[in-house]
């Protein structure tokens, strides 16, 4: 095989440059050194410590060895030269690209948009009441006044069971304070099934109320539900019914002696979010609670709008009815309609 200037040229540049490198041999004989950019069905390009990127028409090579560190150097005859897509010729080799790495407030915008475990609410309400009750000697009276609240709650939200704190403190300004006063603690359990529409509930309460004449009251619940439109729906509404065992001491209507009553119960919940504009996240609330038969219940039920004023701070105004048939003043079934206006705080 004949050698002439420009193949020991080559050589000669493969030599100084210590590394070890790429050989292609041409059908007249030459030999070139370097490193192979890139091969293709109308070019090779060739990197040579010399002369630079060249380009060399594949019909003119007869052979090409390649030379890796670790396996040595390697022979690929011309027909295994690669028949790669054509690119015109003279182009500098491409470089595959470097992906782009998302950048920092990329990643904490995905970050924030993933769902919170933890959450809750923290509220101050004002009420104008009106209600039955009855003084110290059991005289009824209908009465309006101002009441105030203080309530809250935590949740915990895991794939498919959540945990929800919920408490409650409201006090009366009028002569009979302390007989005024409504404190209730609520822990609730919620599992979903398979499909996410349905879900078993169990609940926990306690509480006492003075107006309904209950110093201690004590409800554990099962329940099974549905909801009824899907997670992205503007209107979330889930139902669930099941029954309870409920233990209180009843204060007669001198409030002067208490009866323990215990008994199993019947239990039907209803909620309603409709968020009317979404994006002034304005929308309509609606709960119903309904413990005990059609003779004897204990009912709540209340309907309000929320609107957002300032980043996490809610104003709420709701209508709430409270009747408990168990409870008469003068043979007169007990209840209380107010009307609360509520600042609340989100988290």
């Amino acid at each position: 095989m004949k050698y002439n200037i420009f193949s020991l040229i080559f050589l000669f540049s493969a030599t100084i440059s210590g590394f070890a490198q790429d050989t292609i041999v041409l059908k007249n004989g030459d030999i070139l050194s370097g490193e192979i950019l890139e091969q293709a069905a109308s070019h090779v390009y060739l990197k040579s410590a010399a002369f630079g990127s060249i380009s060399i028409n594949p019909r003119d090579i007869s052979e090409i060895r390649i030379t890796q560190k670790t396996l040595g150097e390697i022979t690929v005859p011309e027909a295994a030269i690669a028949k790669n897509k054509a690119k015109p010729a003279n182009l500098p080799a491409s470089k595959p690209k470097k992906t782009a790495q998302p950048s920092k407030s990329a990643k904490e915008s995905s970050s924030k948009k993933k769902k919170k475990q933890w959450s809750g609410q923290a509220g101050l309400a004002i009420a104008m009441r009106n209600k039955t009750t009855s003084n110290l000697s059991g005289v009824y009276k209908d009465e309006k006044y101002e009441t105030y609240r203080i309530y809250g709650n935590l949740n915990w939200k895991g794939e498919r069971n959540s945990l929800r704190w919920d408490w409650t403190y409201r006090y009366s300004e009028d002569e009979y304070k302390i007989r005024d006063d409504f404190f209730n603690i609520t822990q609730k359990y919620n599992r979903s099934f398979k499909n996410k529409n349905l879900y078993a509930t169990a609940k926990t309460l306690y509480q006492r109320d003075y107006n309904r004449r209950i110093e201690n009251e004590y409800l554990q619940t099962a329940e099974l539900g549905i909801k009824w439109f899907g997670k992205d729906s503007r209107i979330k509404l889930s139902t669930s019914a099941g029954g309870g065992y409920h233990v209180y001491d009843r204060l007669d209507s001198t409030r002067t002696s208490t009866t323990s009553v215990s008994q199993p119960k019947f239990i039907f919940d209803e909620s309603l979010n409709w968020k009317i504009l979404q994006a002034q996240e304005l929308e309509i609330i609606q709960k119903y609670t309904h413990l005990g038969n059609l003779d004897d219940y204990h009912f709540v039920f209340s309907f309000g709008i929320q609107n957002k004023l300032v980043r996490e701070l809610f104003l709420r105004v709701e209508y709430k009815i409270d009747k408990d048939t168990e409870v008469f003043y003068d043979d007169k079934g007990y209840y209380d309609k107010a009307l609360l206006t509520s600042l609340v705080y989100k988290f």
